[in-house]
């Protein structure tokens, strides 16, 4: 019990298309085809949604398996810098390891995801 808490509470840093939007609250589907990390945890490769959560102060974003058990909340902050021209997820690179770094709603909006450790 306390795993799948710790699991839900903690996330973590390629780049993968997404489809639909992914503004304030909407949901995105994207299809990651590599396992990644989110903090310390292990995601599958498979299909995601993630979905935007502003509730004061910093944003979260709760992203879940859509066929895979693997869920995170997961802290950021807006990103420098500009992404692709689709909502996508972004991620940076470590060896054969990629870890969710980025979420792109659009070219000029993005959150940075805050790597809790």
């Amino acid at each position: 019990m306390r795993s799948a808490i710790v699991k839900s509470a903690m996330v973590g840093a390629a780049l993968i298309l997404a489809s639909g939007s992914a503004r304030a609250s909407d949901l995105v589907e994207v299809n990651v085809p590599f396992p990644f990390m989110v903090n310390d945890e292990t995601f599958s490769a498979g299909r995601y949604m993630v979905e935007e959560d502003n509730v004061g102060g910093p944003s979260v974003l709760f992203i879940r398996g859509m066929h895979t058990p693997e869920a995170a909340f997961v802290l950021t902050r807006a990103a420098s810098g500009r992404g692709p021209n689709k909502p996508a997820l972004q991620f940076e690179r470590h060896g054969d390891q990629y870890r969710l770094s980025n979420v792109w709603e659009s070219p000029t909006e993005g959150q940075a995801v805050v790597n809790q450790k």
